[in-house]
């Protein structure tokens, strides 16, 4: 791609040639949204332009001359500089340049029209269109982490199927602990049962934070009868000898010891394995309460008379 002298060929040689109002706008928002960097900012970076929130949106034909030949000048090959050229005329007014007939005029291969439209999309968190481009086997994944972290955060919080479809789909290694346990919280809110299996496969110590954080999702970010189905799901998992050591240090002594309902789950769990004597001993420093409509004095007022006849 040639330099200065391409920008006219390529933008047109109108002087007032710009983003609308609206769209500047409009991009600064998501980019507020998206922990202050868009997904375009990471590609200009990954050609070798810094400042990216400063050049991008361009808010002036001057602006966009600039950022052109920021691109342009850069050393990154030609393919990489036509897709972020690519992107900028996909936010120019309707009816103007067109981004497609750019694309077909540079021959830039299909795959990176396909990625660079994911981007686009997932750009102002239109994530469902974003992933019929980002999941195509045609790409290699880019930024696979990141992608996920933000389909995590900003997908409908009763969906998980945006953020879970597209790991199955790609496989994100997960490199942070950040975008691990935000994928894990979403797949408890999918199901509890395959979280816990999900977090076995994990490897110390990993394991042992995702299980914790299982256990903090049941009590924390559930109610109702959400929170007692969650909690019926979370005491009958077939845990080994180490979760079920960590289930109980967690709950009995650890930072899940503050969680609301903790010991009445303590409780639970040693119903659930038949050592009615222990729920017994716990079930006593719960009398009187009621929680989840269930009095606790009642229940083991019946727990004593069932350890008495063992």
């Amino acid at each position: 791609m040639e330099t200065e002298e391409e920008f006219d060929a390529i933008f047109g040689s109108e002087p007032d040639l710009a983003y609308h109002e609206q769209t500047i706008h409009d991009i600064q928002k998501y980019r507020r949204l998206l922990e202050n960097e868009l997904f375009f900012d990471r590609l200009l970076k990954a050609v070798g332009i810094d400042q990216a929130s400063k050049l991008y949106p361009p808010r002036s034909n001057n602006d966009l001359r600039i950022l052109f030949d920021q691109i342009t000048s850069s050393t990154s090959p030609d393919h990489q500089k036509q897709s972020l050229v690519y992107y900028i005329l996909r936010d120019l007014p309707p009816k103007k340049k067109s981004a497609e007939a750019f694309a077909e005029s540079s021959y830039l291969p299909e795959k990176y029209q396909t990625f660079i439209d994911g981007i686009w999309f997932l750009d102002r968190l239109k994530l469902e269109r974003a992933l019929d481009y980002l999941t195509s086997p045609s790409l290699i994944p880019t930024f696979p982490d990141d992608i996920l972290y933000t389909l995590c955060r900003h997908a409908p919080q009763n969906d998980s199927s945006l953020p879970l479809s597209y790991y199955h789909s790609v496989s994100p290694p997960l490199a942070s602990m950040k975008v691990l346990s935000a994928f894990f919280e979403r797949s408890c809110k999918a199901s509890l049962t395959e979280a816990f299996y999900f977090a076995r496969q994990s490897g110390q110590p990993k394991h042992r934070q995702l299980f914790e954080q299982l256990i903090t999702f049941v009590h924390a970010n559930s109610a109702g009868d959400v929170r007692a189905s969650r909690a019926l799901e979370l005491i009958h998992l077939p845990l080994d000898e180490d979760e079920e050591q960590w289930f109980e240090e967690f709950l009995n002594e650890g930072k899940g010891s503050t969680l609301y309902g903790a010991k009445d789950t303590l409780m639970m769990r040693k119903i659930a394995k038949g050592q009615v004597r222990d729920a017994v001993y716990l079930g006593s420093k719960l009398s009187g309460r009621k929680i989840d409509g269930m009095n606790w004095t009642t229940l083991q007022e019946g727990l004593q008379k069932g350890a008495t006849t063992q």
